[in-house]
Parts: C-alpha cells; sequence; structure tokens
C-alpha cells in the first residue's frame, strides 16, 4: 500500500527536498499481526494533506509515501531501498517497529538519510555516537517501564509481579526497564513469553496465575493485548493489571476485549485520549478534534494510535519549518536534533520535547492513568521515565551490590595503599599524586594514587573493588545515594578520614542569563555521569525546583556547544581554578552566580569565583557568589584488627604528619583548605584518624590549616559542633564579600 504515488527524482536531488515538494518515506504494517497499526500511517498522511491544503511548507507540498511492509523486516529493508533509491524520499519518518527499523537503521545512516522519530520505544534510538542519523520520537520503552516501577514502589510495596512479554526486542526493552527501576524492591514471581505467531496466550496466562503474583505487567501488542485481557477474566484473576502504552487503545484493545473486563487496568501516557473529558476545553483538543471530524472521520477519537501519528506528524513539521530554506538532509538532522522546550497539540501539560546531536530521545515524561468507565482516566503527577542518577553503572552497582560482604582476599602489598582519584588533570588525580611523593617510604609505606572517574566511581570502587584502601569522594555524592536509597546503610560501609577541600560550581553560561533559575527547562552539560559534577547539580537543582535537560558531556568538549548555541550552559565543580576555564575569554559568556539558598545548606558550603580565579570571566572587586562541595578523604568501614584497617592506618599517620609539607610549594593549592578537625554531619570518622587528632590537635584547632590569623567569628573559635562551623564559614565567606567603600572622585 503507498498512500502516495512515488514519482522519481534524479539522483543528484536526493539529498536535498525539490522546489515544489518534499519526498518523505515511510513503512507501516498495513498488514499482518500488527495491522492496528496502520492507523498512525493513515493519521500522518492526512495531517500532511491538511498541511498541503494550507500551502505547504515554504510553498513545497509534502509527497507522503507510506508502503505496507506487514511488520516483516525483510519486507522492510526491500521497501525503504525503494524509498531511497527509486522514490528519492528526502527521509523516513515514523516507520513503525523494532525489528523492522533495525533492520534498515545501518543502511540509512550508510547513506546519511535521516530516519526520523521512529514510531517505536526501543532504547536503541537514542545513539546518537554510533547512529546520528537515527531518532526515536516516543518515550522509550524502558522510560515508560520505570515509570511503572516508580509507581509500584511507591503504591504496592508488599507486591508480586508476573510479566507476560512478546518474545523480542521489544518485549525485553520493557522487562530490563522495569527490572532496573524495581532495583530487585519487588519480587518478580512469574514470566512467560509468547511469539507474534501464537495462536494465542491462554496458557502463559494461567500459569501467570498460578504464580500467586498480584501486579500483572502486560507487554503486548493489541492483538495479544485484547486476548490477555479476556483470558485473565475468563480465569478469574484480577490482579492489579498493567499494560504499555501501544497497546492502550480504546477501540483496538479496550472495547475488542470488553469493557467490563477492561475496567481498572493501569498504564501511562503522554498525550491527550480523544474522549478524555479533562481536554474538551484546550484549544489544541478543539483543532485536532476538527482535524479527525473533516480528514478521519472513519476513525474513532477513543484510538489512541490516531493522535500518536497527529503528534509526530506536528512534530515532523515544526522541523521543517525550522529548516526554512534549506531543505537538505543535514540541515533536517541538525534542526531535528535542536529542539528545545517544543509544545505539541495534544501533549499532556508539563510534557515538552528535547533533543540534542547527544540526545536522540524527543520525549521522556508520562503520567499514570487508570481506565475507568470506558474512558482513560489520568492520575498523579507527570513522572521522568529518565532518572539521572540512572545513567551512572556506578549508582546502578551500589544499589544492588551495596550490602554484600566484602573479599579481603589476594592482598598483594604489605605496606602499599591503593587510593582512588579523578579523571587525568583533575583536582583529585593532583592531590593523589601530591601524596604519592611525600609519603612515598619505600618498603614502610608507598601510596598508590589510581586514576578514576570522579566521585561517584571512586564510591562504587570503594565499595567493591579489590585493593581500593582509599579514595577523594564528594560530601554530597553520599548524601545523594542516601536520598536516593542506592545504599540505604552507607553510613555503616563508609567512614571519613578528614575534610580534605571545597570544589566550587562552576556555571558557565550566555551573559542573557543571570541566575540559576533561568536555566529551568534549558540544556545543560553536567560532565560524565561517573563523576561527581552531575550528582551536585543532579542534586542543587532538584533542591531549588529547577528541571532543566542534562546532557552527559565533560565540560571541555561542551564549550564549543555552548558557544554555538547548541547548549545553554555548562557545569563543572571542582577546585578553582579550573585550567580549561582560564584559557576561556568570550565576551558573550560568564559566570552565573549560584546563591546560598536554606535548601542548599545541609549539603553545602558557600563561596566566592574571584577575577584572581578568572581573569577573563569575574570583574575586579565584584565576585560571583557560588556554593562549594566538601571533597573527602574516605574508606570503606574497616575493622580494628583486619589488614586491611592496618593499611589505612598507615595513610592517615602519614598523611597528618607531613600536612605542612604539602601545604606547601610546588603541591597544590588546595592542600592549604584541609581542614582535618572539620566535622561531617552524620558520618562517622575513621577511628585511628580520630584518635590521632585527640592526641595531637586540641579542640580549639577545629578550623584546620586553612583558618587565618584575624579571621575568627567575633564569637571567639568555633567548638567541634557542625552547625558552628558552618556558621563560621558563611561569617567568613561573607566577611570577604563586603564591597570595599568606593573614594569619592
Amino acid at each position: 500500500m503507498a498512500l502516495s504515488a512515488p514519482i522519481a527524482l534524479t539522483g543528484h536531488q536526493a539529498a536535498v527536498a525539490a522546489d515544489s515538494e518534499i519526498r518523505i518515506g515511510n513503512t507501516m504494517p498495513y498488514s499482518g499481526p500488527a495491522l492496528a497499526y496502520g492507523v498512525i500511517g493513515k493519521a500522518i498522511a492526512a495531517y500532511f494533506n491538511k498541511i498541503n491544503a494550507e500551502g505547504g511548507i515554504n510553498g513545497r507540498r509534502i509527497n507522503f509515501i507510506s508502503y505496507d511492509d506487514g511488520y516483516a523486516p525483510q519486507k522492510t529493508m526491500e521497501l525503504t531501498r525503494r524509498l531511497v533509491e527509486e522514490d528519492k524520499v528526502l527521509l523516513t519518518f515514523a516507520s513503525l517497529g523494532t525489528a523492522p527499523n533495525l533492520a534498515v537503521r545501518p543502511y540509512l545512516n550508510a547513506n546519511k538519510v535521516p530516519q526520523l522519530f521512529v514510531a517505536s520505544g526501543s532504547s536503541q534510538w537514542d545513539q546518537p555516537h554510533d547512529f546520528p542519523w537515527t531518532m526515536g520520537f516516543q518515550p522509550s520503552y524502558q522510560a515508560e517501564a520505570h515509570v511503572y516501577a516508580q509507581y509500584l514502589l511507591e503504591t504496592h510495596s508488599r507486591g508480586k509481579i508476573a510479566i507476560l512479554y512478546q518474545d523480542d526486542d521489544f518485549g525485553k526493552d520493557y522487562v530490563k526497564g522495569l527490572k532496573d527501576g524495581l532495583g530487585g524492591k519487588l519480587p518478580i514471581v512469574a514470566e512467560a513469553t509468547y511469539k507474534v505467531t501464537d495462536a494465542n496466550v491462554n496458557q502463559q496466562v494461567a500459569t501467570l496465575k498460578a504464580s500467586g503474583a498480584d501486579i500483572f505487567f502486560d507487554v503486548t501488542t493489541p492483538k495479544f493485548a485484547v486476548m490477555a485481557i479476556r483470558r485473565a477474566a475468563e480465569l478469574g484473576w484480577h490482579p492489579d493489571h498493567i499494560i504499555s502504552t501501544v497497546s492502550e487503545s480504546v477501540s483496538a484493545v479496550m472495547q475488542p476485549a470488553g469493557l467490563q473486563n477492561a475496567e481498572g487496568i493501569l498504564s501511562a501516557g503522554y498525550y491527550y485520549e480523544g474522549d478524555e473529558a479533562a481536554a474538551a476545553g484546550d484549544s489544541s483538543y478543539r483543532e485536532w478534534s476538527a482535524f479527525m471530524d473533516r480528514y478521519l472521520p472513519d476513525i474513532p477519537r477513543s484510538n489512541g494510535l490516531a493522535t500518536f501519528g497527529y503528534l509526530a506528524a506536528n512534530a515532523m513539521v515544526a522541523v521543517l519549518r525550522n529548516c526554512g530554506d534549506d531543505l537538505s538532509r543535514d540541515n533536517i538532522m541538525k534542526h531535528a536534533a535542536s529542539l528545545k522546550g517544543l509544545k505539541l497539540p495534544m501533549l499532556t501539560p508539563g510534557i515538552t520535547i528535547n533533543t540534542s546531536s547527544h540526545d536522540h530521545a524527543p520525549l521522556e515524561q508520562m503520567q499514570m492513568m487508570q481506565f475507568t468507565g470506558g474512558k482513560w482516566q489520568r492520575f498523579g503527577p507527570v513522572r521522568s521515565g529518565i532518572d539521572p542518577g540512572s545513567v551512572s553503572d556506578s549508582f546502578k552497582t551500589i544499589f544492588r551490590y551495596g550490602t554484600a560482604k566484602r573479599d579481603l582476599a589476594n592482598q598483594l602489598n604489605a605496606n602499599t595503599v591503593t587510593l582512588m582519584t579523578g579523571s587525568l588533570g583533575s583536582t583529585y588525580a593532583n592531590m593523589g599524586a601530591d601524596l604519592a611523593s611525600v609519603l612515598d617510604k619505600g618498603t614502610e609505606l608507598r601510596v598508590l594514587p589510581v586514576i578514576g572517574r570522579g566521585s561517584v566511581q571512586s564510591v562504587a570502587d570503594i565499595l567493591l573493588l579489590r585493593g581500593v584502601d582509599a579514595g577523594i569522594i564528594r560530601k554530597d555524592t553520599l548524601a545523594f545515594l542516601e536520598r536516593k536509597d542506592f545504599a540505604s546503610n552507607v553510613h555503616e560501609q563508609l567512614v571519613y578520614v578528614a575534610k580534605l577541600f571545597n570544589e566550587e560550581m562552576h556555571v558557565v553560561a550566555p551573559k542573557s542569563i543571570t541566575s540559576l533559575s533561568e536555566l529551568d527547562g534549558k540544556t545543560i552539560a553536567v560532565d560524565l555521569p561517573d563523576g561527581g559534577t552531575f550528582v551536585t547539580s543532579i542534586n542543587v537543582f532538584e533542591r531549588l525546583g529547577i528541571r532543566p535537560h542534562l546532557l552527559y558531556i565533560e565540560p571541555r568538549l561542551a564549550l564549543d556547544m555552548l558557544r554555538r548555541g547548541d547548549i545553554d550552559a555548562i557545569i563543572a565543580v571542582e577546585g578553582k581554578p579550573l585550567q580549561w576555564l582560564n584559557q576561556v575569554n568570550d565576551p558573550n559568556l560568564h559566570l552565573v552566580p549560584v546563591e546560598y539558598d536554606k535548601a542548599l545548606h545541609d549539603d553545602y558550603l558557600p563561596a566566592q569565583l574571584s577575577a584572581e580565579d578568572y581573569p577573563n570571566l569575574v570583574s575586579a572587586g565584584a565576585p560571583v557568589n557560588t556554593i562549594a562541595a566538601e571533597a573527602l578523604l574516605a574508606s570503606f568501614n574497616w575493622q580494628p584488627g583486619t589488614d586491611r584497617h592496618r593499611r589505612l592506618s598507615l595513610l592517615v599517620e602519614a598523611l597528618f604528619n607531613n600536612l605542612p609539607t604539602l601545604q606547601r610549594p610546588p603541591f597544590h593549592p588546595k592542600w592549604m583548605e584541609v581542614a582535618p578537625l572539620a566535622p561531617i554531619a552524620g558520618w562517622t570518622r575513621f577511628k585511628t584518624a580520630q584518635e590521632w587528632l585527640d592526641r595531637n590537635m586540641p579542640a580549639t584547632q577545629v578550623l584546620g590549616a586553612n583558618a587565618q590569623a584575624g579571621e575568627l567569628p567575633p564569637s571567639g573559635a568555633p567548638t567541634t559542633d557542625a552547625r558552628l562551623f558552618r556558621e563560621f564559614l558563611e561569617w567568613r565567606v561573607n566577611r570577604q564579600k563586603r564591597a570595599p567603600v568606593r573614594q569619592p572622585q
């Protein structure tokens, strides 16, 4: 089936639209086991007809060529070649299915043909590094399953789950997402699979019922969803039944399954349903309703697949209009990968589309809904299917294995202490190298610094990696772990030796952005997901109620993107001054102030960035306020009497005894901030460290090595109480930032 008759173009025209038309190719199952999805193609064709009737795109009409592939990957490959090589389409758009699109992805990318807004929720469409010409559209199946996991953990803490899923990448994506989201906190007591060629799923549903599960996660396409809903009702099984969005159509699934059988079923959505009463007053709903009446009168409004096609077509038109007169493949891909805060008609309020050259997942938010009285009813908050912390493999590892016993075997060198630092050239790595130089006593003590990936990775390595004795980590990373329940007993597993130094938060942005709150909804680079910057960024934004779109790329690599306007800001949380930032001399950029909001007091300290730190970005006499995260020397909580405890004690004694040497050149200036006596509220100090301090430093020296003469607060020297110590630091920063009195000219 072709919804438009193909017209041949000459070969050289394939990469650019013709003067009179824009050729868009598509494959869709208008027949076969997935024919219900054919409605999507019909809705897209109808919307493009509407656009053409209104004058097209900058005077060009859209020629939408859609073929029936029967949901057969081999047929998809044949038809896609025909679209590109014979029909000379400019791009492919909204072709349906995971397996069919995977089959053609290498071919389209090799020929640099945009494969846009794939009609499948596979997470594989968001791989811009490997497949820069492919982009998904809907929330990924894994992101959707994360939403269900969030809901179940909040409302079904004692539930038992049974899963029915299609035995292919589609089904496995959902199952992976659910398991990752649950993190083992709810038991999955049974799993059953089916193939698209199966006659029914009767036996699978009966087996799942017999498991005693009271939650049924039903990952099926419409035909099999109807069977599963009916069969569960026939068996008298009434679990909390969750179906995937691909099968939530009222007309295609709920009605054929029997409305009484579908009553109470749960799902999630990201756009208005056609018969949703709450949407009736929305102007975009009225526009959609008029569109359906005129262009798709034979398709029920309750068929959500028609709404999906309408949404995808709207997004495609938005991209084409943004391209102006340059309708080349390169420019179309550029604009498809630079959508920011795009609101489309029929999207659930609060949900927007965001993409970048490093993020090919346009939609990531959803809202739970329940089928009641023959209609879907939304409830609860709009949820993000992407937890920023979930991109970190280290967090995932801690979450699953944080409480496991540690294997103390295979110890190699009796007096060698391994210290996990940070990435090459980082403050952590430089200070680790300083320790190796100063504390080396041959066979009596050797400090072996290891290049790492930052605070998150260091926490994982301290807890899990054989041979790692200690590491430099951030206090807010520990707080984040505890607050997110990645490691519920982290207080028992980790101890700190001393506070080392402060790491300032640097927010680099165009001068048009003057406060952190203005980054709400913007695209921000927050370093790689195993470092500390992305944790601090997540933590700060959550506490301040700011919801940006995060991009995981090293700050120094993101700088060109910021200058081009591809992103809106860069965040780096490291000890000042940063070498790469000191080299920035751009009159359009500056450091955005971060005010010391009350919500940040638990995890951060007040700080400033001065012209002395960054002469190209900060004016003399006008320091920029910011916050600082506290870096700690931490270790696993080895028990006294163990060999690992003994080795770590060697490091502690040597560090404290040689601190004056480390605080002199040529060693890193951050050693001047080390505060051995500074308490870390809620955390236990390593026993040998506390004993050394009790012997060698009276309580009145709590300020540590960075206390300078004349800087004591008016009330006198603070005590070891954490609150008073924090108040002293606030007092000191406020004292330092008092503007000098200007003399009259």
